[in-house]
C-alpha cells in the first residue's frame, strides 16, 4: 500500500495542506505522513567564537525542539479530527525538494501533498519553489494546495 505524504512549513498553508493530505489518505484508506524539513544550518553557524557561539547553537536547538513539538501536535490534532487516520510526523534537515523526494522513496508514497504560497515572481527567481522542484523532479503525483492571498 502507498502512502500520502504531505510537506508543511508551519506557514499559511501548512492547515490546508494537513487536510488535503488527511482527505487524500482517508479516501485511499492509507496512513498520511507529514513531512516538515528544518532548514540546513549554515556551514559555520556555531562556530563563532565567544559567548555569541553557544546562543546560536542553543538557539537553534531550541528552534528544532519547537518544529518537533508543533508537527507532533498537528499530528495529534489530525488523528483526533478524522476518524480511522494514521499519522506518523517526520522531521529532517537538509535542501527541502532533496530531502522530501528521499523520504517519497522510502516510503513509496503514492501521492505528494504540497502548498503553493503564491509568492511572485522576485522571490520564485530569488529562492526557487518548492512546489515547482517538486513538481519537475517527482515521479509520483504531486497535489499542490492553493493558498489564498491576502
Amino acid at each position: 500500500m502507498s502512502e500520502v505524504l504531505a510537506c508543511v512549513d508551519f506557514s499559511d498553508a501548512t492547515d490546508a495542506v494537513a487536510r488535503e493530505g488527511a482527505r487524500l489518505a482517508t479516501t485511499a484508506e492509507q496512513r498520511l505522513h507529514l513531512i516538515h524539513v528544518a532548514a540546513a544550518e549554515a556551514e559555520l553557524a556555531g562556530y563563532d567564537k565567544g559567548p555569541v557561539a553557544v546562543h546560536t547553537r542553543d538557539d537553534r536547538a531550541d528552534g528544532l525542539r519547537d518544529e518537533h513539538h508543533a508537527l507532533r501536535e498537528l499530528a495529534a490534532r489530525l488523528e483526533a479530527d478524522v476518524p480511522g487516520l494514521h499519522v506518523v510526523p517526520i522531521m529532517a534537515m537538509g535542501p527541502t525538494v532533496a530531502k522530501i523526494l528521499d523520504e517519497a522513496e522510502r516510503l513509496d508514497a503514492g501521492t505528494i501533498v504540497v502548498g503553493s504560497h503564491g509568492h511572485g515572481g522576485l522571490h520564485h527567481l530569488l529562492l526557487g519553489s518548492v512546489s515547482e522542484g517538486l513538481i519537475r523532479h517527482s515521479p509520483r503525483p504531486v497535489v499542490v494546495v492553493p493558498v489564498a492571498q491576502r
